[in-house]
C-alpha cells in the first residue's frame, strides 16, 4: 500500500519506507517493512535496502482501529529507525447542499460521526449585515458584556492566561478592530451561572438575522445553547465538547483544528478536564502538533457550516478580519447527559461521572498495601475495563 508511505530516490532508485491507512469500518493496515525499487538498467550490483534487524530499533506503528475513516499520522524514515510518530495535517470534507441531499441529510452525516463543512445552506441575512456599525447599533454600544481578555494572541483555559473583563459592547468591538485579543463567548443576560444562553433571549435585535435551514431541522428540534462568538486577534484553547454543535461561520475567516477523540491520550488532557495544557499554535501563529495524533483542518469562510461530533478536540484561529459565528450545541443521544445544570454543553456524561467515583474508590481500597500489590492488582483491573 503506496499510501501514507515515504519515498526517497537514492541513486536512481525508489525506497519505498512503510505504509499504511485506515480502511473504513475495516480498521488500520500497516505495511511491514520497505523496499527498493530498480529500473531494469540499474540492476547489476545494487544491494536492496532495508530496516535494520534490531527490533528493539525499529518502531512499528501502533495498529488502531477506529470505526470511521479518520486519516492517519504519516510515518517517516530516516537510514537507521522508522517512526510513526509524526503528525501529518489533513484537510478537512467540504459537502455542497447536493452532495449533503445525496448522502442522506444531515442525519447520515450526524451518524457518520466525522466533521464536516456544509456549503450551500442559507444561514439568513446576518452573512450581509453584521458588520461592526450595524452590530454596535442592534445590540447597543452601552450594553455590558464579558470578554475574554487575553496578554497575547494565545488562550489557554488551564493556564489561565487570560481575564474575564466587563466593558462596553461599543468599546469591545472598536477594540477587536484594531487587532485586541479580546473574545466574547455570549453568556445568558439573565442568569449566566444557571442557564445557556440562546441568540434569540438574550440578542433579540439580531435573531431575526440568523436563520439555521431547513435541512438542519434535527439541530432545531434538539437545541441546547446558542452562543454568539466575536473574536478579535486571538486563538481559542483546544477542547472538547460532550454535545454535537454546529459552528456557523457569519462574518470574518477562521481556521479550525480538529482532532478525533483518540487522540485524547497524546494532548496533555488533565483527568477530569475538557481542556488541554496544549497550545497547538504558537504565539506566531505556527502550529504544533503532538506525535502520534491526526489533526484535520477547516478553513471557514463567510456561510460555512461546521459539523462538530462530539467529544472531537479543537482549537480556532483567526484567519481575515473580525470573526463573527453563532455556535449551535444540540443533543445528539436520547438519554446519558448528566442531570442537573449545564451551562456550556461540555459536562460529562453521567456514566463518566459516576466512574470517576466509582475509580476513586477503588484506588482508595488499595491503598496501605504494597507498592508491587498495588500496581498488580490495580493493572488487573485497568486491563479487564479495556478489555470490556
Amino acid at each position: 500500500m503506496l499510501i501514507g508511505c515515504t519515498i526517497e530516490s537514492v541513486n536512481g532508485a525508489l525506497i519505498v519506507a512503510y505504509g499504511g491507512a485506515v480502511c473504513f469500518s475495516f480498521g488500520t493496515y500497516w505495511n511491514d517493512g520497505c523496499w527498493t525499487i530498480v529500473p531494469t538498467r540499474l540492476m547489476s550490483g545494487v544491494v536492496p535496502w532495508k530496516p535494520i534487524a534490531s527490533t528493539s530499533q525499529i518502531m512499528k506503528p501502533e495498529t488502531r482501529h477506529v470505526a470511521s475513516s479518520v486519516p492517519t499520522t504519516t510515518p517517516r524514515s530516516t537510514t537507521q529507525s522508522f517512526s510513526s510518530s509524526k503528525a501529518v495535517e489533513t484537510t478537512g470534507t467540504t459537502l455542497d447542499h447536493p452532495a449533503l441531499t445525496a448522502l442522506g441529510g444531515f442525519e447520515a452525516i450526524m451518524k457518520a460521526g466525522e466533521p464536516v463543512v456544509l456549503r450551500g445552506l442559507t444561514i439568513g441575512t446576518c452573512t450581509e449585515k453584521w458588520t461592526i456599525p450595524y452590530l454596535k447599533g442592534k445590540v447597543g454600544a452601552e450594553r455590558a458584556v464579558v470578554v475574554h481578555s487575553a496578554n497575547s494572541s494565545t488562550m489557554n483555559f488551564l493556564a489561565k492566561d487570560f481575564s474575564y473583563t466587563t466593558m462596553p459592547f461599543g468599546s469591545f468591538l472598536e477594540d477587536i478592530s484594531t487587532g485586541s485579543p479580546l473574545y466574547l463567548r455570549a453568556l445568558s443576560s439573565d442568569q449566566p451561572a444557571i442557564k445557556p444562553t440562546v441568540l434569540a433571549q438574550d440578542f433579540p435585535h439580531l435573531a431575526a438575522d440568523f436563520v439555521l435551514p431547513p435541512e438542519l431541522k434535527h439541530v432545531l428540534a434538539n437545541t441546547h445553547s446558542s452562543p454568539l462568538r466575536i473574536g478579535g486577534n486571538v486563538n481559542m484553547w483546544l477542547h472538547f465538547d460532550v454535545m454535537a454543535n454546529i459552528y456557523c461561520q457569519v462574518t470574518g475567516q477562521k481556521q479550525l483544528i480538529l482532532f478525533p477523540p483518540s487522540d485524547i491520550a497524546h494532548l496533555d488532557f488533565p483527568a477530569g478536564a475538557s481542556s488541554s495544557r496544549l497550545d497547538i499554535f504558537d504565539a506566531q501563529g505556527q502550529t504544533h502538533y503532538p506525535p502520534s495524533t491526526h489533526p484535520i483542518a477547516f478553513d471557514l469562510k463567510p456561510g460555512d457550516i461546521l459539523f462538530i461530533p462530539p467529544l472531537w478536540l479543537h482549537t480556532a484561529r483567526p484567519k481575515a478580519g473580525v470573526s463573527v459565528a453563532v455556535n449551535v450545541f444540540f443533543r445528539n443521544m436520547q438519554s446519558g447527559y448528566a442531570a442537573g445544570r449545564d451551562v456550556y454543553g461540555n459536562r460529562d456524561l453521567q456514566a463518566y461521572e459516576n466512574g470517576r467515583r466509582d475509580v476513586a474508590k477503588i484506588v482508595k481500597a488499595f491503598q496501605g498495601l504494597p507498592d508491587e500489590v498495588r500496581r498488580f492488582y490495580l493493572g488487573r483491573l485497568a486491563r479487564e475495563l479495556e478489555e470490556a
